[in-house]
């Protein structure tokens, strides 16, 4: 009795569902930092430009990515706009500057990854049961 194995098959349909979900949850992540980059932009009076809420700010300025990376996966990254502020703009608002610049961190990609987390799990193992 012979038994065919058809593995290099399961492994392409499961890299493909998983690259699927792996976009949908990169896109989840991207959605909730734009909304926690706005809720911390309402939450300080008088200061939107400088969280580049405004048309053609950060919240414009939001990319994902395919991974070059051997693993894969995705990238979600936020990079200034050059004209306003430096292209590092971003990093500032995220992790703060230097204390005699007196800027505080508003973290606003970190709190979106922890937030998905859950859910990216819950996604993958959906996503693994229909192959």
């Amino acid at each position: 009795m012979t038994v065919e194995w058809f593995g290099d098959d399961v492994i392409r349909e499961t890299n493909r569902v998983m690259a699927r979900v792996e976009k949908e949850i990169a896109e989840d992540v991207m959605n909730d930092a734009i909304k926690i980059l706005k809720k911390n932009a309402e939450s300080t009076s008088g200061k939107k430009k400088s969280y580049g809420t405004s048309p053609g700010g950060l919240t414009d300025q939001f990319h994902i990515a395919k991974s070059k990376f051997k693993n894969g996966g995705y990238l979600v990254w936020c990079q200034g706009p050059g004209h306003w502020h430096p292209p590092y703009h971003a990093s500032f608002i995220e992790l703060g500057t230097h204390k005699t610049r007196n800027m505080a961190a508003q973290p606003f990609m970190r709190p979106a990854a922890r937030k998905n987390r859950r859910s990216a799990k819950r996604k993958m193992q959906e996503a693994l049961d229909t192959v």
